[in-house]
């Protein structure tokens, strides 16, 4: 690859460090109410997770809107619109105010969210579009880990409101992105999709494309579930203090970053079997963290989720938007992200649902036995999808 190339794809990846770390401000949430005492905890709590809800509503919109004004127009005003939802963040007079800017800050990665992964698959193919896919993954697990431990080191030296700084990374991924990278088209007159204008999407494919959603669902739940109760799961078990579950959930992001960096070499070799692989690795993890009798094995089940996670993302992600034709590529990445952001707002009911026992233990053994089951279902549609060796005749 030239320079310029390289600079594309890196300045492609960079938008990955912002959709997974909305909710790395959880830490601000202290401090926040004790400046304003008035606030319920539950309002404290929206303004961690209210830049998801306007995420996932934004996301829907932009599969339209994309087609009508381009990519670039759009990864541009999304950068531009976060940056801002950051600076306001940061000097919001109430918490009102503090809503509102989180919001417009959601709806900024929103726009640009889908387009993370479908510029991928538009641009590249092959190995490479597979080596792609894992990055893209690697760099979500480090803006997940790096916004954690941005807000914790802003914290230590300055007051709450500016841990919202760090989503000023945007201005740097504006400019990337206004730089390095060049228009893509995803309407009717692009030249690349010309010939794909009448293409029709078997019902074959609908189905395998439905698969690979339910799985990447139910894998997405368990992945949140150990993100969500791996702090409270450590403390509770008398595993070491609060701060000891936070890093372990630093440790799973770390697994996610290790885990797309090399998905591309194991895809090469694994082939169609990177998911079973993926979903055993998930099924060992959560098992670990189920029978854990102290703190260093919660780190291990956790970073072994997170390693998971790392593979299972880019590897659906490829095969769902495989069965769709190119011109359809960031409409079926959008439906794709449905799944996973369902996954993470649905987590808590999911989980509720399958935990007969009762007890946070019970739900990782629950987590551990439906993986295995999906893992074995996976398994013998691999087997059953083989090709079958003839013997020549004599």
């Amino acid at each position: 690859m030239n320079k310029k190339s390289g600079m594309m794809s890196f300045s492609i990846l960079m938008l990955s460090l912002l959709p997974m770390s909305t909710g790395a401000t959880a830490s601000t949430i202290p401090g926040l109410m004790k400046q304003f005492p008035a606030v319920s905890s539950e309002t404290a709590e929206l303004t961690v997770t209210i830049p998801s809800f306007t995420m996932a509503v934004v996301i829907i919109l932009s599969s339209l809107i994309v087609k009508r004004i381009g990519t670039k127009k759009l990864v541009l005003a999304g950068t531009a619109l976060t940056a801002f939802g950051a600076g306001l963040s940061m000097f919001s007079p109430s918490v009102a105010v503090l809503l509102i800017a989180r919001a417009i800050m959601g709806a900024g990665i929103g726009a640009f969210n889908t387009l993370c992964i479908s510029l991928i698959d538009r641009l590249y193919s092959g190995q490479q579009r597979e080596r792609m896919l894992g990055f893209q993954n690697t760099f979500q697990g480090l803006g997940a880990a790096g916004g954690a431990l941005g807000v914790g080191l802003i914290l230590m030296y300055s007051n709450w409101r500016m841990a919202f700084g760090i989503y000023l990374i945007s201005v740097v991924l504006f400019v990337l992105y206004l730089f390095y990278v060049p228009e893509v088209r995803y309407d009717n007159d692009d030249p690349q999709t010309v010939g794909q204008a009448d293409e029709k999407v078997s019902w074959m494919s609908k189905l395998q494309f439905g698969y690979y959603w339910i799985v990447m669902f139910i894998l997405m739940v368990f992945y949140m579930t150990v993100n969500v109760k791996m702090p409270t799961y450590i403390l509770n078990n008398h595993f070491g203090a609060l701060s000891v579950g936070s890093t372990a959930v630093v440790v799973m992001s770390i697994g996610t970053i290790i885990g797309g960096l090399i998905y591309g070499f194991i895809e090469s070799i694994a082939k169609n079997a990177t998911l079973v692989m993926a979903i055993a690795i998930e099924a060992v993890g959560v098992f670990m963290i189920s029978t854990a009798g102290s703190a260093l094995a919660c780190f291990i089940g956790a970073f072994t989720v997170g390693f998971s996670f790392g593979l299972f993302i880019p590897f659906i992600f490829s095969k769902g938007l495989s069965f769709v034709p190119k011109k359809y590529g960031n409409d079926a990445t959008t439906i794709l992200m449905i799944s996973t952001n369902g996954a993470n707002f649905l987590c808590p009911y999911v989980s509720k649902f399958i935990n007969i026992g009762g007890t946070d233990r019970s739900l990782f053994m629950m987590s551990g036995v439906i993986a295995s089951i999906l893992g074995i279902i996976e398994l013998v549609k691999l087997l059953a999808n083989r090709p079958r060796r003839t013997v020549p005749e004599a």
